[in-house]
């Protein structure tokens, strides 16, 4: 792993993200990835798992983003992000989200470990 190949993936994944589109979240990870959602919540286990976990979640498509790589090891990375987006069911109301990845990549550069920690706040719209 280098920093060009993981922040490639971060690109990727947050773009798989914003469009929601199966094949491009299922091209992220690994046949046997591993999706960790946080150490009190169920993992979701294959890739077709995460990418229907993913997808059926009805994630918002209209958001903004940052990430920063912290660190690049032999097989994987550690990442700082952070997303805001307009509050579901509250016009006043932003929805933000601040969290760390671990990630681990097989030779193919897809995801095989990916586990992540995040706080959400909801702040008054500008």
């Amino acid at each position: 792993m280098n920093i060009e190949r993981l922040t490639g993936w971060l690109e990727r994944y947050f773009t798989a993200w914003r469009s929601n589109d199966a094949e491009e979240v299922s091209a992220l990870f690994a046949p046997d990835a591993v999706y960790s959602y946080g150490p009190f919540r169920e993992p979701a286990v294959g890739r077709d798992a995460i990418v229907r976990r993913w997808v059926d979640g009805g994630a918002p498509t209209t958001f903004t983003y940052r990430y920063e790589p912290l660190a690049v090891l032999e097989d994987g990375g550690v990442a700082h992000w952070s997303v805001g987006f307009a509050h579901p069911s509250q016009a006043e109301a932003r929805v933000e989200l601040d969290g760390i990845l671990v990630l681990t990549f097989d030779d193919e550069g897809r995801c095989t470990e990916h586990r992540e920690w995040y706080a959400t706040r909801e702040v008054r719209a500008p």
